[in-house]
């Protein structure tokens, strides 16, 4: 894998490309998987490697005022990405949304 600059660069090519975004994830999880392909070095994920998987709602789910519009709000499932990062990788990812992401999320200078 490769060493702390080399990830943060590749972190940022993929928050700059959009392969991977800059906003918090709706969802995060942590734990082990095998054979996951890591969406900032492009590394599998070995078996028993802990790993980070980030979920990001594309779109929310739409807001409605009467009964069928909640029903339906429910009933929708909004498109979901699922990214899944190395531990190094996932902190490379953080500190680039730091840096590059959007202005919300930018740590002033």
């Amino acid at each position: 894998m490769p060493d702390e600059p080399i990830l943060r660069a590749k972190a940022r090519e993929a928050i700059l490309n959009g392969r991977l975004p800059a906003a918090r994830p709706s969802r995060t999880v942590y734990g082990q998987r095998s054979g996951a392909i890591c969406t900032v070095c492009g590394y599998a994920v070995r078996r028993g490697e802990m790993h980070y998987e980030l979920e990001f709602q594309a779109s929310p789910p739409p807001e409605g005022r009467s009964l069928r519009d909640t029903l339906q709000r429910f009933s929708a499932w909004p498109e979901v990405r699922r990214s899944i990062l190395h531990a190094r990788c996932f902190d490379a990812w953080e500190f680039e949304c730091s840096e590059v992401g959007p202005s919300e999320r930018r740590v002033p200078t």
